[in-house]
């Protein structure tokens, strides 16, 4: 099991239909998510909530690649074998909300982790398809956050 950080930021947007993040798994190795943080960027205070979704439809196109980085010091660690993104310019569709992420605009941290026997991480299938992606929406709000999310590679 190999271990990775992926940080993410953007805006919460109005229309609660384009992701702010987006993980897909690769071809052949499911991952985990073990850990999120999460912090408003906001200078007043705004409620604001995102969900961590699966996704239904996948979108085309990636773009503003994100790099999920090892958390090990070891150079021969293999990178992660799927793909991560910041924008696409067809939208991926939201499927089942998998947790929601309640928080305040004016520099609220989040934080949550998975349980020591991972009885609670969030399994994301291999495939490199919709079905093996997970992907942060808008629930609420319009405020900036950033955060990073810890996942573990199987």
């Amino acid at each position: 099991m190999q271990i990775y950080n992926a940080r993410f930021s953007g805006t919460l947007e109005a229309t609660l239909l384009i992701p702010i993040f987006t993980i897909i798994s690769g071809a052949t190795r499911s991952f985990l998510v073990l850990e999120y943080e999460a912090q408003g960027m906001g200078t007043s205070s705004g409620a604001n909530e995102f969900g961590i979704y699966r996704v239904g439809t996948a979108g085309t196109t990636g773009g503003g690649a994100v790099t999920p980085v090892s958390v090990d010091a070891n150079t021969s660690i293999p990178a992660f074998t799927g793909t991560a993104f910041a924008s696409y310019s067809t939208q991926p569709i939201k499927g089942t909300l998998l947790k929601n992420v309640p928080i305040n605009a004016n520099g609220q941290r989040v934080f949550w982790r998975c349980n020591p026997n991972l009885n609670n991480a969030l399994v994301v299938p291999g495939g490199n398809v919709a079905a093996g992606s997970i992907a942060l929406y808008t629930i609420s709000g319009t405020s900036v956050v950033t955060g990073n999310m810890q996942i573990a590679e199987l």
